[in-house]
């Protein structure tokens, strides 16, 4: 049986998006082929172990010595931070699974292996296509505070301004004061809103919003080879995402989202209200076919034949 590696207490481990998408969401497509474990004593002969960012030597070094079978699952390239730990892991892996081409391409590249792609699942209910702004836009935006932190939030409020001075981003992340320090300006002028992140919350938020505002700094390698969960979820939560060029998994995705300028993305969804709505559909099409739990779990299952 397939068991997700997620130790320690599962309700502090699950606001972790890596364990969310990474394991408790697929599972919810396994049926009774899946589990979780989080002691690997626990562990026998008969299991696969799914192990990802949440291991270390110890644990990997057990599993090879009891002779139980595990797949390293890769959805950040951590090659330069973590590269000791990720050459080991790789090297005695039954089989290394991955979110996407580009960071199978990188695994390829540092381990001479080919991972086995996993996308990630969407960990939203479907809800009604909504694109009915008025005269001042909501825009929302949800992440990791590291993440919110790479971006030059000036510049993308002050290009928006081009277009409208009527809106406010409402942002979803942990520890939202540090990560917003330096944009106490906009947040006194009631341009920018920030948010304790959980998971209502973040449902909350793109739920009454416009627009998914979701910014890509760049000229940063370790972007690019990020999932698109975060799009993922706000199409399936019925909301048009604005974002640029920066992450390759997003290109998959381009006909239901704007991809490009973020100024001439939201000129063009403010004069093209029907087409925003009817790509939002056919972008919920996409997303219940390739990320439903049950198309993901589906393809964890399917790696019982390849280890």
């Amino acid at each position: 049986m397939i068991k997700f590696f997620v130790p320690g207490q599962l309700e502090k481990t699950s606001g972790r998006a890596s364990v969310r998408f990474r394991a408790l969401v697929p599972l919810k497509g396994m049926s009774d082929k899946g589990d979780i474990i989080d002691d690997i004593t626990k562990a026998t002969k008969d299991d696969i172990i799914v192990c990802a960012k949440i291991v270390d030597m110890d644990i990997l070094q057990y599993l090879i010595d009891n002779n139980i079978k595990y797949i390293f699952d890769i959805c950040d390239d951590k090659w330069n931070k973590e590269k000791q730990l990720y050459d080991f892991a790789c090297r005695n892996a039954n089989l290394i699974t991955t979110t996407c081409e580009l960071l199978q391409s990188k695994i390829k590249e540092y381990t001479g292996k080919t991972a086995f792609i996993i996308p990630d699942p969407t960990e939203r209910e479907q809800e009604e296509p909504k694109f009915e702004p008025k005269d001042h836009i909501k825009f929302a935006w949800f992440g990791g505070r590291k993440s919110f932190s790479l971006f030059d939030w000036e510049e993308v409020i002050e290009s928006i301004k081009t277009v409208t001075d009527n809106f406010s981003i409402h942002a979803v992340t942990n520890k939202p004061d540090k990560a917003s320090k330096r944009l106490t300006k906009y947040r006194e002028d009631k341009k920018l809103f920030m948010y304790n992140w959980s998971f209502e919350k973040q449902g909350e938020v793109v739920r009454d919003c416009d627009i998914v505002l979701l910014p890509i700094p760049r000229g940063m390698p370790l972007v690019q080879v990020k999932s698109p969960n975060r799009v993922i979820d706000s199409i399936q939560q019925g909301r048009f995402v604005l974002t640029n060029d920066g992450v390759d998994s997003y290109k998959k995705l381009k006909d239901f989202i704007h991809l490009g300028s973020l100024k001439e993305g939201l000129k063009w969804a403010l004069n093209n209200r029907d087409q925003v709505i009817e790509k939002i559909k056919q972008g919920q099409i996409y997303i219940n076919k390739n990320h439903s739990p049950q198309t993901v779990g589906q393809r964890w299952i399917e790696t019982e034949k390849l280890v």
